[in-house]
């Protein structure tokens, strides 16, 4: 009844001329009748009566060109695209009308301009892949064959549970650094626990500038069968409980056939699609070609265009296949193959993967000036004091002249106290939360930015730091650093690929500063930048790498006094004392903020000190004074700090059992170096008050023992009727080399003995013997 539907929808319009359904519905309804002009005529009524109406002029354009009036329709599309050049829908519509139209290759065009601008449509993809040219399959010459692999693989050795038969990567890197990338895993698995470890497996890409496609994920059973179906989703990459946000997701697949026996093959191809490299023209990348299991083959092929120089390390890599060749079509490539690479067995302690496993690093970077200065120019606008911030950094020099004046020290003339108070309020005032999309994964927001919302990441907080510094006239560099877990890297090449966290570093004061470090002052730098590798961006004059020095025993130092009085059934009572500064601070910090928490925080770190304790008492020093060492005032009882030795008592007069070699050292043998952690140094004194009249029947001899990696010292005395212990230990190195570990352990073993001593206290009515 198109009659009495048109009549009815007419009324609507002539009601309410800009109601735009009934105007839509009446051109379908006119169309339907075969009156095309007069369909034309409404919607061009609609656009004048609203020329802002993108809707209209794209719903004009499909009609016109649907019906055979291509250069109106164009008209029309390009109206709609002058007013909103950026909507996805008019382009795609136009792209459309244009792949009805025969003009396939101006139809791409739209539909890649549309995908650029929202990469998360799913159907355009799939429309793009069909009508594209074939994609180049430049990893054709490089396939591994699985079935090969497997026949001509050697027995797997008893304690494997998956032996990576074959892993490829081949990566082509186009002129503007763009980059697509080839993986093939082929992967033997052998037990149970192999299938655990291989039932899923994942990539990282990031939608809006990167294509993810699974081109092969299968299962080959032993009988020759093969399961040729997976799961497949997709997670954010994003870690909401470490406060970071990224615009990366994890393409996961799983493999719910795979069973010991099989054998497991994933093909996954990743392609740049964003319209411009976030990094200028500059590519790099670091892959590894080793694991936790062993890798019968494992190979890196690099394809560039002829003449764009790439620069590479392979450290601890022989190469097997020929280093570089030219191909047809000007393109160069460089290959690294690497056999049976043994697997990689983790041990506690041990340095971060690059400096244990077989690498290969390449970049368009030759130098490390290059890259810090390209970094440079990338952030220095967004580095530069505004006037919000250069009044936030007066009000900071005032409050520490105010504080000064009060104490009753010079206004003016201390530079640290300024560097101090700058770092104090952007630890404690901009709360750490990263939001890594797109280019601020590399590139930190605006200063005044930061400022105002109080939160950033670590190139964030550094950069705030470094304008109030520059605010006050204090002079600072940005720092790019790769954490200690990841291990240190060799000078060559340069690229920014290696990093994963920024700091700042004041050179007059030769400050390490960390604004992600909570509850730290400037001298707290965390363990994990301590002696990693860095960058140090000189402002538009190049960079300098290196290492961030490691801390000295003295710059970790705490201190602990316990006075213990012992009754004749065991039991005792504790007053003490402990200090601690340095990277130890922190945590403390942390530990003892909430008041009503501390007794519990106590009772927790003194267990096995003063075993069964009860905390009767808990002071602590100011914790907002980030710059102070942190204080602990306590008294405690214990209901048996001594045990009964016939009619005396036998105690350990550092409390109790000491573990430093099971902590530090736990294995028998290493081979890797062992990273400790921060140098540190302790002082500790335990002064016994026995029972009335009691004395100690024996005094164990002193104890020093003096390493090149630490030092320990242990006296006993009787003084003023009381029994005085006093030890002072020091790590001295961050790192043992596994040759030095045997003597390392044994130094240890060595300390918990003279720790440990055990002493023997009897009634009045003995005789003391001879010390020994």
């Amino acid at each position: 009844r198109l009659d009495a539907a048109r009549a009815l929808l007419r009324k609507a319009l002539a009601l309410r001329h800009d109601d735009g359904a009934a105007r839509a519905g009446l051109a379908q309804a006119l169309l339907d009748g075969g009156d095309l002009d007069a369909a034309v005529r409404l919607l061009e009524e609609g656009i004048a009566l609203d020329p802002g109406d993108v809707t209209q002029r794209a719903r004009l354009g499909d009609l016109l060109a649907s019906n055979g009036r291509p250069d109106a329709a164009e008209a029309a599309f390009a109206a709609a695209l002058a007013i909103a050049p950026e909507d996805t829908d008019v382009l795609e519509r136009r792209g459309q009308a244009r792949l009805r139209g025969g003009r396939t290759a101006d139809a791409l065009a739209d539909f890649q301009a549309a995908l650029e601008l929202r990469p998360q449509n799913a159907q355009l993809k799939e429309l793009v892949r069909a009508i594209e040219p074939v994609r180049e399959r430049f990893e054709r010459p490089y396939l591994l064959d699985a079935a090969a692999l497997a026949k001509a693989a050697p027995a797997p050795r008893p304690d494997e549970d998956a032996v990576v038969l074959g892993e490829l990567r081949v990566t082509k890197v186009h002129p503007s650094g763009l980059s697509s990338s080839f993986t093939q895993l082929v992967v033997k698995v052998l037990t149970q626990r192999g299938v655990d470890a291989w039932r899923s497996w994942a990539v990282g890409y990031a939608p809006e500038r990167q294509d993810v496609k699974v081109e092969r994920a299968r299962v080959l059973k032993p009988d020759g069968g093969s399961v040729e179906t997976h799961q497949e989703s997709d997670r954010s990459a994003s870690e909401p409980w470490y406060r970071l946000y990224y615009d990366t997701r994890s393409r996961q697949l799983g493999f719910p056939a795979l069973a010991p026996g099989d054998l497991l093959e994933i093909q996954v191809r990743l392609d740049d699609v964003a319209a411009e490299n976030l990094l200028s023209d500059g590519f790099g990348e670091v892959v590894f070609l080793g694991g936790s299991e062993r890798r019968l083959r494992s190979e890196y092929v690099l394809l560039v265009p002829e003449g764009r120089r790439i620069f590479t390390s392979d450290p601890s890599l022989s190469r097997a296949e020929p280093g570089e060749r030219t191909l047809p079509g000007g393109v160069v490539e460089r290959r690294w193959v690497a056999r049976d690479v043994p697997r990689i067995e983790a041990e506690p302690g041990m340095p971060g993967w690059s400096e244990v496993a077989p690498f290969v690093h390449v970049s368009t970077y030759e130098t490390w000036d290059d890259v810090a200065r390209f970094y440079w120019r990338l952030v220095k606008e967004q580095v530069a004091p505004t006037a919000e911030v250069r009044e936030t950094a007066l009000r900071i020099a005032a409050d520490v002249r105010a504080d000064r004046r009060a104490r009753g020290e010079p206004e003016a003339g201390d530079a640290l106290a300024l560097v101090q108070a700058v770092h104090r309020f952007v630890v404690t005032q901009t709360r750490y939360v990263g939001l890594e999309i797109g280019i601020h994964g590399y590139k930190p927001y605006r200063v005044e930015e930061v400022l105002e919302r109080r939160f950033g990441d670590c190139k964030d907080k550094a950069s705030l730091t470094r304008a109030l510094l520059e605010a006050l006239g204090i002079d600072a560099r940005l720092v790019l650093l790769r954490m200690r877990k990841l291990g240190r890297m060799p000078e060559r090449p340069a690229s920014l690929a290696i990093f994963n966290h920024a700091i700042l570093w004041v050179p007059r004061f030769d400050l390490w500063l960390d604004g992600t470090a909570a509850y730290s002052g400037s001298r707290d730098l965390p363990g994990e930048d301590r002696g990693a590798t860095v960058l140090v961006v000189e402002p538009g004059a190049g960079g300098r790498f290196g290492t961030v020095p490691e801390a000295r025993p003295e710059d970790n130092a705490s201190t602990a006094s316990y006075q213990v009085a012992l009754a004749a059934d065991g039991s005792a009572t504790v007053r003490g004392e402990s200090r601690v500064g340095g990277a130890l601070a922190p945590a403390w910090r942390r530990a003892y903020a909430a008041e009503g928490e501390r007794r519990v925080q106590l009772e927790r770190a003194m267990s096995t000190t003063f075993p069964g304790l009860r905390v009767d008492e808990v002071a602590v020093s100011d914790l907002a004074r980030l710059e102070d060492d942190v204080s602990l005032r306590f008294a405690l009882a214990a209901p048996r700090l001594a045990d009964r030795d016939g009619d005396g008592l036998r105690f350990l007069a550092f409390g109790g059992s000491h573990r430093f070699a099971e902590r530090l050292a736990p294995l028998s043998s290493r081979r890797f170096d062992l990273v400790t952690g921060d140098p540190w140094e302790t002082r500790l004194a335990f002064r016994w008050a026995l029972p009335a009249g009691w004395r100690a029947e024996a005094l164990p001899a002193p104890v020093l023992l003096d390493a090149p990696f630490g030092l320990c010292q242990v006296e006993y005395r009787e003084e003023g009727g009381a029994l005085v212990a006093e030890a002072r230990l020091a790590l001295r190195r961050a790192r043992v080399t596994a040759g030095d570990y045997p003597a390392f352990r044994a130094f240890l073993a060595g300390v918990d003995r003279a720790l440990g001593n055990p002493i023997r206290a009897v009634p009045p009515r003995h005789a003391p013997t001879a010390a020994r």
